[in-house]
């Protein structure tokens, strides 16, 4: 299998590591603006390439003949990305959707997931684009439709996230730019049939995690399986919430503004708060996380529901290891960039067994590449819980 992986930052560059050692994988191609700390290996191939010039990104998709190309960048490139895969007839993966985030009241889905456009043009030339396949989203929509799959009837999928730093220090474990972004859009819910947007911050609960983290709380946060998930699964509810120890942060930067996209006027000149403070946010640079070695990412997925008439809990969480435990793999992770490309790295693995075409989410996959990605995760230094049990009144 030949990869191409646009983007070597965070996610991109961990996941070249981690698919260098896969045997299928014969050979890597890294694509981005520019490098830093690149390795040789007979593997990887680095190239500085403008993915926006489509006309030579084409060419050269035909030149290497890969089978995938995965999109480790922003968002903001995917339909870019897509429109030059459909060209070459390569199959396409992203982590995440860029939604128009000037939601329609008048649409059914407030935020739009633009790679569904794809869906028809893949389908017809054989192709498959596996959409927002990291880790949330990404391993947790596979993970609600584990936990579905259990039930006869599904009435509430809860997705509950987690991320412990473990210091009030400000810590940018990706693009701020995106960070700031995700603090200002609106979250989506789904309950009875609709999907409408809430509160920032609001919709708070406590949730217990597994150990090492208990019980938190938890808060509405705008995440892409919401969009996704109620198409392919039937709930009457769900949601996502998470705990974030330096909520406080968050809030604040969110109440005073400083994460808006509207244009204000200092000393004659306009400019967007979100984009001055990404300014101000100091770059996640390599090593940086060694001074959060208790930092750390996890995630429980819960079906709650009815089999054989009982009302019953499906739940699966996942615990990843804490940014010293990552460290000691020496691939230059941090606790959310690890969880997030091996997630990526497990689906590549499975794209052979996928027999659906088109443009999907990890929840449109089989029982058995889903119960494959569950198993050989926990391989990965990841622990993995499952619970399946009657709900008392």
């Amino acid at each position: 299998m030949k990869v191409v992986i646009i983007g070597h930052g965070a996610v991109g560059s961990v996941l070249a590591k981690l698919l260098m050692k896969e045997k299928e994988v014969s050979k890597i191609f890294c694509l981005d603006l520019k490098f830093a700390n690149k390795r040789k290996h007979k593997k990887i191939v680095y190239k500085v390439f403008n993915i926006l010039k489509k006309r030579k990104f084409v060419e050269y998709l035909n030149d290497i003949k890969p089978n995938v190309v995965i999109n480790a960048s922003l968002p903001n490139f995917n339909l870019s990305v897509m429109e030059c895969c459909l060209k070459a007839n390569v199959n396409y993966m992203d982590t995440a959707s860029f939604w128009d985030f000037h939601p329609d009241p008048k649409s059914k889905i407030p935020y739009k997931m633009e790679q569904l456009d794809f869906d028809r043009k893949f389908a017809k030339n054989n192709l498959i684009g596996l959409i927002e396949a990291g880790v949330a989203p990404g391993l947790d929509n596979l993970m609600a439709a584990e936990c579905a799959s259990m039930l006869d009837e599904v009435d509430y999928i809860k997705i509950r996230i987690a991320e412990d730093t473990g210091s009030k220090e400000i810590f940018s474990s990706w693009n701020e730019d995106w960070l700031l972004d995700e603090l200002n859009w609106k979250p989506l819910v789904y309950e009875n049939g609709k999907f409408f947007l809430v509160d920032n911050f609001g919709g708070e609960e406590e949730y217990e995690f597994p150990a090492p983290i208990g019980k938190r709380k938890t808060h509405y946060f705008a995440q892409d399986e919401v969009g996704s998930i109620p198409l392919h699964i039937k709930t009457k509810k769900l949601d996502v919430k998470i705990f974030d120890n330096n909520i406080e942060v968050s809030r604040l930067l969110y109440v005073l503004g400083l994460v808006s996209e509207e244009e204000i006027e200092v000393d004659g000149k306009k400019i967007k708060p979100v984009r001055l403070l990404a300014k101000l946010l100091p770059d996640p640079v390599p090593g940086g996380e060694k001074k959060f070695p208790e930092a750390i990412f996890a995630m429980s997925v819960e079906a709650i529901g009815r089999k054989n008439g009982v009302k019953k809990v499906a739940k699966y969480s996942v615990v990843f290891p804490k940014q010293k435990e990552i460290g000691n793999l020496g691939i230059g992770a941090n606790f959310i960039s690890y969880p997030t490309a091996l997630s990526v790295k497990l689906f590549v693995t499975e794209l052979n067994k996928i027999k659906r075409i088109g443009v999907f989410p990890p929840e449109c996959l089989d029982k058995e590449i889903r119960d494959s990605i569950l198993n050989q995760i926990q391989k990965n230094h990841v622990k993995v819980y499952k619970k399946f049990y009657t709900l008392r009144d």
